[in-house]
C-alpha cells in the first residue's frame, strides 16, 4: 500500500514536471506558442490538483487549497479519478512528443518519456489503491456509490452553510 501511494505521488509530480518540460520546449510562432502554453497550463493545474488529492488521502487535516480542489477538481479526490488523469496526461504527452518534428537532445526526450512512464505507473498504482479500498469495504458487487454519495452529501452540507 505504501508503494502504491509513493507511485501515485510520483505520477502526480511527473504530470507537473511535464508541464515544466513543455514550457522549456516552446516554439516561437503564435499558434505553437498558444498551444504549448495551454498544454503547460492544463498539465500544471491537473498535476497540482492530483498532488493535492494524493496528499488528502493520507492527511489528518486539510488546508484551504483542498476546498478549491474538492469543489472544482473532484476527480482528484478519488483514486480512480487520479488514475484516469495520469493515464490521459501520459498518453497525450507520449503522442505529442512522438509527432514532434523538432529535433531535441536525447536528454530532453529521455526526461519526457520517463515522466510519461512515471505517470503510467502512477495510474496503475491509483487503480491498485482503488481496488484495495474497494476490497476492504467488502462491497464487491457495489460500485463506488457509497463514496460518491458521501462526497455529494459533503458538498451539499457545504453549500447550505
Amino acid at each position: 500500500r505504501d508503494y502504491c501511494a509513493a507511485a501515485g505521488g510520483a505520477g502526480a509530480a511527473s504530470v507537473a514536471s511535464l508541464a515544466g518540460l513543455s514550457l522549456l520546449d516552446m516554439e516561437f510562432s503564435l499558434p505553437a506558442l498558444m498551444r504549448q502554453t495551454a498544454q503547460s497550463a492544463f498539465l500544471l493545474v491537473g498535476g497540482l490538483a492530483c498532488i493535492q488529492g494524493e496528499r488528502s488521502a493520507k492527511a489528518q487535516f486539510m488546508d484551504s487549497f483542498h476546498g478549491v480542489v474538492q469543489d472544482y477538481f473532484g476527480f482528484a479526490m478519488l483514486p480512480l479519478g487520479r488514475a484516469a488523469a495520469y493515464a490521459l496526461a501520459a498518453l497525450y504527452c507520449a503522442g505529442a512528443r512522438a509527432t514532434a518534428i523538432v529535433e531535441e537532445s536525447i536528454f530532453f526526450r529521455l526526461a519526457w518519456y520517463l515522466c510519461c512512464l512515471a505517470a503510467f505507473a502512477g495510474s496503475a498504482a491509483s487503480v491498485c489503491l482503488w481496488h484495495q479500498s474497494r476490497q476492504q469495504r467488502g462491497s464487491v458487487g457495489v460500485e463506488d456509490g457509497m463514496s460518491a454519495d458521501a462526497y455529494q452529501c459533503s458538498y451539499e452540507a457545504q453549500a447550505e452553510a
